[in-house]
């Protein structure tokens, strides 16, 4: 089964799952964040077949998450290094590891814990805030049409404010 592209669509989120692309490359990027930079040291991690190690390495290589450099002169070994773009993804990784221990595992089930290596105490939840920084939610959001709109876009910010004016009442 080949797995349709989404580049062909001017939406964020789709471009972000183009970039990240599975499961797969989501837990090479936890592995690069924690200092995994081999390729076998991925692949004993992971457990995951060469072939597609491979596909993915270069998958996120062509995405500009993860760069690729030789070990040292004249060996053909490499290492996998998160990039500017890779280290990006830092709050995105903590907060889909939150959201997985809370509503995959359960409170108090988690595996692993989250910790502040200064304060020895667990990290806050990752959280979506106001300039002020006040938390918000969903309710209080709404998208409108960027700079990079196209009239798809344009489109969808007016029937999802339609939607929300509906919803209002």
């Amino acid at each position: 089964m080949t797995r349709k592209s989404l580049e062909h669509l001017n939406c964020s989120w789709a471009q972000a799952a183009e970039a990240i692309g599975d499961k797969w490359s989501i837990m090479i990027v936890r592995d690069a964040f924690f200092g995994v930079k081999t390729f076998s040291a991925f692949a004993d991690n992971l457990g995951i077949s060469k072939n597609i190690l491979t596909q993915r390495l270069e998958h996120l290589i062509k995405h500009g998450v993860l760069a690729k450099r030789p070990i040292g002169l004249g060996t053909s070994r490499s290492e996998y290094t998160l990039t500017d773009k890779g280290q990006a993804l830092f709050p995105i990784m903590i907060g889909l590891a939150q959201w997985s221990d809370e509503w995959v595992f359960g409170n108090d089930k988690e595996p692993y814990n989250i910790i502040d290596k200064q304060k020895g105490a667990p990290i806050q939840k990752v959280r979506v805030t106001d300039t002020n920084g006040c938390e918000l939610s969903m309710a209080d959001v709404t998208l409108t049409p960027g700079k990079g709109a196209n009239a798809n876009n344009r489109r969808l910010a007016e029937e999802m404010a339609r939607n929300e004016r509906l919803a209002d009442g």
